[in-house]
């Protein structure tokens, strides 16, 4: 076997792939894993995790993801390679996986990629990312601090939005919410929270039409849904908390995607081509949460390991 042709190739080192991982070293396989440019997954950007069993009062995300890297590099000897999956090639019994650098090999596969901050997609976005337009509050929160006004703006009605909330009002002298519906829709145990702080305020029914700045942000255009109107919202920084959305761009249509672009999958997580397991939030799922990507990649890794056995890999 080739230095790039392993048993198993494990893409993603967030919760269900550093569990997809753990869980196949142990059945004695080669397994090589691809953490992608960012080890822990989107974890690491939560302010605080307090739904994940065994830690009471809640863990930080990074705590949290760096104790469970650190167990698959003390079991398994190396750490995930920090590269991205820019194409496969799913089409002969040795998948392949090509990144900037290499191509790399396996028998089987257990992609785990997650999903990434979804864009809101209106005028000034992209031309004002960085520079009052945010979408990792853990990351960019203290920039508040730097700003003549440390007011913040969440757009966003969910459990995301709540949570970047969360994170902001450490640095923040106040936050407005933003929400296009009639109501916050997040968890009960997370808006009772966010309401109980008297520096958060919630408008409801307006539609983000585009950012507005020069330099940088200064206003949101807002439009209200009962009546049509339009207004500015002047504001310096802006944290996009609307969802995520699956990162299987670089699959190029080799498997079957649903509509919103997760990967399909049966009950033992193989997708639609043998040998290629999905796992975590990068999967059609009901459920996205970090205690499910971890038994997703449990399950991935367990039938992985299991075709392998039964196809001679």
């Amino acid at each position: 076997m080739s230095p790039a042709e392993h048993d198993l190739l494990v893409i993603g080192s967030g919760p269900a792939g550093l569990t997809a991982g753990l869980y196949a070293h142990r059945s004695g396989i080669d397994v090589f894993m691809l953490g992608g440019d960012t080890p822990g997954g989107q974890v690491t950007m939560h302010y605080k995790v307090e739904n994940f069993p065994g830690f009471p009062g809640g863990v930080t995300g990074a705590d949290l993801m760096t104790r469970w890297l650190r167990q698959v590099i003390d079991e398994t000897d190396s750490m995930p390679v920090s590269e991205s999956v820019k194409g496969v090639d799913f089409s002969r019994p040795a998948k392949e996986v090509h990144t900037e650098s290499a191509t790399y090999r396996g028998r089987a596969v257990v992609i785990a990629t997650g999903a990434g901050p979804r864009r809101m997609d209106v005028p000034g976005e992209s031309e004002f990312q960085g520079k009052g337009v945010f979408y990792c509050a853990t990351c960019d929160a203290p920039l508040l601090r730097t700003m003549s006004r440390r007011r913040a703006v969440v757009v966003g009605g969910g459990d995301t939005a709540l949570h970047t909330s969360l994170a902001l009002l450490p640095h923040a002298e106040s936050v407005t919410i933003i929400t296009r519906g009639e109501r916050l829709r997040a968890k009960p145990a997370l808006i009772k929270r966010i309401l109980k702080n008297k520096n958060v305020q919630v408008l409801v029914n307006l539609s983000v039409k585009a950012v507005i700045g020069d330099v940088a942000t200064t206003a949101l255009l807002l439009e209200k849904k009962d009546t049509g109107e339009f207004e500015k919202f002047p504001v310096e920084a802006v944290f996009v908390g609307i969802g995520q959305s699956p990162n299987t761009s670089f699959l190029g249509g080799a498997l079957h995607l649903s509509a919103d672009g997760s990967i399909v999958t049966d009950s033992s997580l193989q997708t639609s081509i043998p040998g290629i397991f999905a796992a975590g939030d990068v999967r059609e799922t009901p459920l996205r949460q970090i205690v499910t990507a971890a038994a997703d990649g449990a399950l991935a890794a367990h039938n992985a390991v299991q075709y392998l056995q039964i196809t001679g890999g």
